[in-house]
Formats: C-alpha cells, structure tokens, sequence
C-alpha cells in the first residue's frame, strides 16, 4: 500500500527527487521486502541478517550508526532488485528543512535571508549542498511558517541577551535590523541589547563582522561578545565568554529580569550554555544547590529562555 503523501499522478523522477528521502538509514521493514528481491544466497543471507533479531548488533553497526543509505545498501547486495513499488511503499517522506530568516520585514520588507552551514560530513547536506549552488535568479520554493515564539522583545525597554555559534548567528542578526530600524525611527530605547557569538577564526567566519560592529558604534548593540575556537588566547566558546562575564550576566538575568535568547547546536552549544547559566547565577548569588536550575525553568516558564536549536 503506496502512503497517502504521495501525489497520485506523478513521474517517478519527481517522486524520488521531491517526495521521497532515498538518503534516509533503511528500516527493517525495508529490508525484509528487500530479502524476497535478493537472487544470490549469499547477498540474501546478508540482508536477512541485517532484519533478523539475531542480527541486531550487526545492524545497529552497519546501518545505523554508520547512517547507511539505500544506494550503499543495495551496492552491498548488487543482486538486489526491488520493484520500484517496494521502494514507494517503505521510503519515508522527504521533509522540508527549516531555516530561521535571518532578516527583518521592518528592514527590508520584501527581501528574506537566512544563514546556513554547508554540510560535508559525514556526507554533503541535502538542502545545503543545493542552495550552495544556486546561481542569481533562481527560483526557489519556500514553505512560510511564522513563529511567535523565537522573537525580540517588543518593549524596548526590555533587555536581552543572544547567544549563538556558527550560522545561529542568523535569527539574531534579523533582531538586531529591526532593532536598528526601530532606534532610527525616534523610537525611545532604554533596554539594553548583548550577542555572544562564537565562531572557529577571525579571518573565515566570523560573519557580519563590520555590520555587528557597526550596530556597536551606532548605539543598537550595547555589548558585543565574540569567541575563536581555534585561535590562541580568549575564550573559547560562547559559554566560556559568559562564564567570563559571570557577574554581568547575574545582573542581566536576575536583576533587570533580561529575555535570554540561544540558537545553534542543541546538543554541545545549548546543553553547555544552560548548564553554565545555572551553575553561574547559582554561585553568584549564594544560593542553595539545585537553585539554579530552579531559575532557568522559571525562566523559560516566563517565556525569558528561549532556544532556537537543532541537533
């Protein structure tokens, strides 16, 4: 039975280029239509093996954890030949990747940006390899989806602190645009406004770096916090720079109640950045063990930690 996802009228080459995620890890139930369609003994033991409670581990070796596709797959068992129906019926559905726009309407109100990492391990990125190689003028389809909870204070007299690595950078830029729009227009602006940013070198991407410096000079940005994780010296990632500027931080967060904002990796960058928040403003004010954790989940109840992240 074909997924009710699928376009019922179609061409096979829009199907596997645009419907269908043939880089996906095979599943087992895959595996054992595959067995059915396997002519040499030896390539069909293989694959049983992989399906089979017994071959479990082997399994979870070769085709999981190595995030095997099924083109690898099938070149390990070249006797395979599954009927494209089989195929249809066991591909998962080839889902959108969402990026944060790292522009603002107020800014530029019919232009969208955002910024992206180009993937090269442990294989080229889907999305990102295509629109690395996008040419001027191309056309690109894009799904809106508008989000209300990853947003900059609308009270300017309300301070916040950004944190973000690499293209996290992108949604705090589109803050920072409308930010500067806003101070331009004779908007009164008493809140305060500070990005940590944490990037590999100063020479290859550390990104918008005169426009971020530029925001210093003209008042939008009140403090600019930049790590290098591969050059000597400084700190080096951005829960570094903030463990460094402990007692600034405890007065933003607990004593002028500031939103704190984190986009990046969910499982270094984040998890670190919240540990560190904790453990700071914990010690910084004396409190008992297991207070600060208390303090970032009443935050985030609070609606003042907010993360933009991604695994």
């Amino acid at each position: 039975k074909l997924p009710v996802w699928l376009p019922t009228t179609s061409t096979l080459e829009m199907l596997f280029k645009h419907h269908l995620d043939i880089r996906a890890v095979p599943k087992k139930p895959l595996l054992r239509s595959l067995v059915e369609h396997t002519t040499v003994e030896e390539d069909k033991r293989k694959v049983a093996m992989l399906c089979s409670k017994e071959g479990g581990q082997e399994y979870m070796t070769k085709v999981r954890d190595s995030q095997m596709t099924l083109l690898e797959l099938l070149a390990m068992i070249p006797s395979c030949m599954p009927p494209v129906t089989v195929l249809l019926e066991h591909l998962p559905r080839l889902n959108p990747r969402p990026y944060s726009l790292s522009s603002s309407p107020l800014a530029t109100p019919n232009t969208i940006s955002w910024v992206f990492t180009l993937v090269t391990e442990p294989r080229p990125g889907l999305a990102t390899t295509w629109m690395s190689n996008l040419q001027a003028m191309t056309e690109v389809m894009v799904q809106p989806r508008t989000g209300h909870h990853f947003r900059p204070p609308q009270d300017l007299s309300q301070s916040y602190v950004m944190v973000g690595a690499g293209s996290g950078l992108g949604p705090f830029m589109g803050f920072l645009e409308e930010r500067r729009v806003r101070k331009r227009n004779g908007e009164e602006m008493t809140g305060d406004c500070w990005l940590v940013f944490g990037c590999r070198s100063k020479d290859k991407d550390y990104l918008f770096k005169e426009v971020l410096e530029q925001m210093v000079e003209e008042g939008v940005l009140t403090k600019l916090s930049v790590t290098f994780s591969r050059e000597e010296g400084g700190p080096k990632y951005v829960q570094d720079s903030l463990k460094e500027d402990k007692q600034q931080l405890v007065m933003w967060l607990v004593d002028q109640l500031a939103s704190f904002y984190v986009c990046g990796d969910a499982r270094g960058m984040a998890r670190g950045v919240q540990e560190m928040v904790e453990e700071v403003v914990e010690k910084e004010k004396g409190w008992e063990e297991g207070e600060g954790v208390k303090y970032v989940k009443k935050m985030r109840e609070e609606k003042r930690y907010k993360e933009d992240i991604w695994t």
